[in-house]
């Protein structure tokens, strides 16, 4: 990332990853009006957890009218630890997702209707991520 582009100028979201790829702190304060990004302070990753799933459920959607399955995605920049990606994903789908008899369990993950599935690959070519978003709406789990 090296250029931003005149639709997204405004966007805090690009603002920030750009000053963080310039070893730049982003602008953490507070923004007048509506932004699409914020900065929620936590001292812990106890903490930080329960505050995602808080925004993820109850926040976000309430201000924004958006469904906190098909269109909120968190991005973790790590994969372990108490809020990396894989503690993440699994705190999300058992808080987000309705329990039911109907679920297919593949690859150590558990899928069921209205699971949202997100992987990322990183490509050595380019040196960058592709992330691919999935939105499961039924499963047969007697299928093959």
């Amino acid at each position: 990332m090296t250029e931003v582009f005149r639709q997204a100028a405004r966007s805090r979201i690009i603002t920030s990853a750009h000053r963080i790829n310039q070893g730049l702190i982003p602008d953490l304060s507070k923004p007048e009006g509506d932004s699409d990004f914020y900065f929620v302070q936590a001292d812990d990753p106890e903490t930080a957890m329960l505050r995602i799933i808080d925004l993820v459920k109850t926040r976000i959607p309430a201000r924004f009218g958006l469904n906190s399955i098909r269109d909120i995605q968190v991005l973790c920049p790590m994969n372990r630890g108490g809020i990396g990606a894989a503690r993440s994903t699994s705190n999300c789908k058992r808080v987000l997702n309705p329990a039911g008899e109907r679920k297919v369990e593949r690859f150590a993950g558990l899928s069921h209707p209205a699971t949202r599935s997100c992987r990322s690959k990183m490509t050595t070519t380019r040196k960058s991520t592709t992330a691919i978003s999935r939105y499961i709406d039924d499963v047969d789990p007697d299928g093959r």
